[in-house]
């Protein structure tokens, strides 16, 4: 089994090679450069979002590392690359399973004796 602390290391590696080029795309478009407001919310909110990214990107490798679905470092950068997408399907499926499906009707049925023109 791939250890947890390398999978976890190399989610993270993931997160942050996302983080990267989402950042370089951002400096590319804008015309002038705030490195104290990197996005509209300001510099705080730039690093808890990458902190949580980053995060999320580790737990989710860690994760795929101790139930023996990763077997090694590209996978475990893999699945922190695609972390977001991961657990918004992950959310998607716990969802629906949860969810009631939503009653059906009959169709509805004509009256007897109307008149059909």
């Amino acid at each position: 089994m791939f250890p947890l602390w390398a999978a976890a290391l190399w989610g993270m590696v993931g997160g942050l090679c996302v983080e990267g080029l989402e950042l370089h795309a951002r400096i590319r478009r804008a015309r002038s450069w705030s490195w104290r407001r990197p996005i509209p919310q300001g510099l705080s909110a730039y690093v808890t979002s990458v902190v949580i990214r980053v995060g999320i990107g580790a737990a989710l490798a860690a994760a795929g590392s101790q139930s023996g679905q990763i077997q090694g470092a590209f996978a475990a950068l893999g699945l922190g690359v695609a972390a977001p997408l991961v657990v918004e399907k992950v959310a998607r499926l716990f969802v629906a399973a949860i969810e009631p499906e939503p009653a059906r009707t009959a169709p509805a049925v004509e009256e007897a004796g109307a008149d059909v023109t």
